[in-house]
């Protein structure tokens, strides 16, 4: 029972720990792009791994909507 508690706890910061997923759409084509949702720059390095990835995450959607892509969902 301990291990079940502390395993719940651990995914339950894990979760906390990732970045705002932003989901973008051509609409012209149709085609879908997912940029950021992920834990991995947290796993890696903490709180600046996180702000590293985030940025990066940013970049992604920057990226996808200079080639017309537009924002269709931004979850936090």
């Amino acid at each position: 029972m301990k291990n079940t508690l502390t395993t719940l706890m651990a995914l339950a910061l894990l979760a906390g720990c990732t970045t705002p997923k932003t989901v973008l759409k051509n609409p012209n084509t149709g085609q879908v792009a997912i940029c950021g949702g992920s834990a991995t720059g947290s796993l890696v390095g903490g709180v600046i791994g996180y702000h590293i990835q985030k940025g990066n995450d940013a970049e992604c959607a920057g990226d996808y909507m200079a080639q017309g892509f537009k924002r269709i969902d931004n979850q936090q």
